[in-house]
């Protein structure tokens, strides 16, 4: 998308389809949530486009014991920097995105122990 918002004398118009996020999550869960990407995201937009954004879950098998799962949450937030160095898309991994909302399937007990001790819960 860069590319193609950089090449000169392109203009992009993105489809706003975030109205179909109902619809969406109805079908296939709550996976879904309603977005923006900023006009000024890529060059040559005129207006934000409202669309969907897909959650990103990672998902551990039930019988995870407890310790390993608590251990990969914990090293996912706590080098966080790390992530992202590798990958800048995981500048949107944030604590407060840890929402019942969020997810369509249940918290590890692991992964809830971390929550809780950075003061998230599942509400």
């Amino acid at each position: 998308m860069t590319d193609l918002a950089s090449t000169p004398g392109v203009k992009i118009k993105m489809i706003d389809h975030a109205d179909l996020v109902p619809a969406m999550n109805k079908k296939y869960g709550n996976l879904y949530v309603q977005d923006v990407i900023g006009k000024d995201m890529y060059r040559g937009m005129d207006a934000d486009n409202k669309q969907a954004t897909v959650m990103n879950l990672l998902v551990a098998h039930q019988n995870m014991d407890d310790k390993t799962a608590y251990s990969i949450v914990k090293a996912v937030f706590d080098h966080k920097d790390d992530l992202v160095r590798t990958h800048k898309e995981a500048e949107n991994i944030k604590l407060e995105n840890q929402k019942k909302d969020a997810s369509p399937v249940p918290w590890h007990p692991g992964a809830v122990k971390y929550f809780a001790e950075k003061g998230i819960t599942r509400k």
